[in-house]
């Protein structure tokens, strides 16, 4: 029991020293009124793509997914551009201008594995029959040859 007490103090001992800095800036902001905007810093970062390691980290997980097959080098390549046209096409997403943003790497880490290969079939039975299609009437089970008159089958 004073384990489990411990841990919640623990937890709400570092919740608390997380949300200092945030808790610090805004008493800092309240101090500047309201005729400037408190994200001016955090706006560059929001909008920020195609960055080096941004684009790293696409990679890696179009790599995963088996979207991607070139290397992984850091670079918006012709290779990456494809590997994510590809990956918007097996998610039937309409297909733009390629940036590598943050919201992209977190849609790419949602998918599972092998996410852009091709189904395939478990094995080669079902579907339908191939060249020896002409065949498959004789190997039948009872199958005649030719057409019988409705008549001729009722005698």
């Amino acid at each position: 029991m004073h384990g489990g007490v411990w841990r919640t103090g623990a937890a709400g001992i570092a919740i608390f020293l997380c949300m200092l800095p945030v808790l610090a800036q805004n008493v800092s902001d309240a101090g500047r009124g309201a005729t400037e905007p408190s994200s001016v810093a955090e706006a560059p970062a929001a909008l920020r793509a195609n960055s080096p390691e941004q684009i790293k980290k696409a990679q890696i997980e179009l790599r995963r997914l088996d979207c991607l097959t070139g290397r992984i080098d850091g670079k918006l390549g012709d290779q990456t551009r494809e590997a994510v046209k590809k990956f918007w096409a097996s998610a039937k997403q309409p297909a733009a201008e390629v940036n590598i943003t943050d919201e992209l790497i977190a849609n790419l880490a949602e998918r599972g594995d092998n996410f852009c290969r091709p189904p395939r079939r478990f094995f080669g039975f079902g579907g339908r029959p191939s060249g020896n299609s002409a065949l498959l009437p004789f190997l039948a089970p009872g199958a005649r040859t030719g057409s019988v008159p409705a008549n001729a089958a009722a005698h």
